[in-house]
């Protein structure tokens, strides 16, 4: 195992507790993360080898519109780069430059722009709040603590790495999931296509602000499109665990991939997941079509040529290449008739 450690992260708390869990790696120091990450490098380099650096730039993006709540007060945010899976279709495929993970340690940095949006979000007069005082390390935040939010304001913690089956080494769970326990209305999710449930059940407490929501396809698909993923079984017998120790757990049906018999595939799918979820017990259902925007199409085509499902989307409007319209409504009432609620990700169908 090799280890390439920023300089400027060697001081942190959790970069002791990495070092602490690999104390035969090789450890090479770096000066900068991009020098390495921003180099091409074979896939096969990559596997036995991740960075630690801390993040300088803004860990928080808005997420788009119709993606999911509340458009104004939805956001992602990052603790980590690049995925351990290898799922065909993915858009980190083309992101980066190589596949190598990067783990940023600087959680309190990450924290305290989080709570400045939600600060910034629920702008209130001072005489309207009650204020309180929390301390991280060297430095006190104002923090709201009896604001009654207008709207939830969403974080959505997986889309850049599957933050559930890194947190052996990242320790993600223990830092983030606590700390959004402190807020009236701002909610994370944590999404994944991990059935490693184990860091959510050392939490030892159900968590009432962080949503757990599992990504799910038939298993033939796993099998050719999302390689070293949970199975489906599996992903359903973990699911199945928290939902009945009371966790709140959604599920996310998503990319829908345009496969040639995809109403017989996603048929049978959405039968069994009726047979072996109770979805009176699922907080929410989600759905979204495998969808790129032209440049990312024409990236993700020009870097796996001879992936099949690229060419069965085509430009449905002005912003996306994705499915047909007649595959989209398909999906939608077979999965409306799965949950009635079911939300339709980035389609005003």
């Amino acid at each position: 195992m090799i280890i390439y450690i920023e300089k400027q992260a060697k001081n942190y708390k959790q970069t002791e507790i990495i070092l602490d869990k690999f104390k035969n790696a090789n450890i090479i120091w770096i000066n900068n993360y991009k020098n390495l990450f921003d180099k091409e490098l074979p896939v096969w380099s990559n596997k036995n080898s991740f960075i630690v650096a801390k993040l300088n730039s803004p860990a928080i993006t808005n997420a788009p519109d119709w993606y999911w709540h509340n458009d104004k007060t939805s956001y992602f945010f990052k603790t980590s780069l690049n995925c351990v899976f290898d799922c065909s279709y993915c858009f980190l495929k083309w992101a980066f430059k190589n596949d190598i993970p990067i783990y940023f340690v600087n959680y309190d940095d990450i924290k305290k722009q989080i709570l400045d949006k939600i600060n910034c979000v629920n702008s209130l007069p001072l005489e309207e709040t009650e204020w309180g005082l929390i301390s991280w390390n060297d430095y006190e935040l104002n923090l709201k603590t009896d604001l009654k939010y207008k709207d939830k304001i969403w974080f959505y913690s997986s889309d850049y790495s599957d933050i559930l089956w890194m947190n052996n080494i990242s320790g993600f769970m223990w830092e983030f999931v606590e700390f959004f326990e402190q807020f009236n209305d701002s909610m994370m999710e944590i999404r994944s296509k991990s059935a490693n449930i184990k860091p959510i059940l050392d939490l030892l407490f159900i968590p009432k602000n962080t949503e757990f929501a599992f990504s799910l396809n038939p298993q033939e698909l796993i099998d050719k499109y999302e390689h070293w993923t949970s199975s489906l079984n599996e992903r359903i017998k973990s699911i199945n665990i928290l939902l009945d120790k009371g966790y709140n757990v959604w599920l996310r049906f998503l990319p829908l991939l345009p496969v040639k018999n995809y109403k017989e595939i996603y048929g049978k799918f959405v039968k069994e997941i009726k047979e072996k979820i109770d979805m009176r017990k699922v907080s929410s259902t989600f759905v979204s079509w495998l969808l790129y925007t032209k440049s990312d199409y024409n990236n993700i085509l020009k870097k796996y040529p001879k992936l099949d499902i690229l060419y069965r989307l085509r430009e449905e409007d002005w912003i996306f290449i994705r499915e047909k319209r007649e595959m989209r409504d398909y999906f939608y009432n077979l999965f409306r008739d799965l949950d009635k609620e079911c939300f339709i990700c980035l389609d005003k169908k």
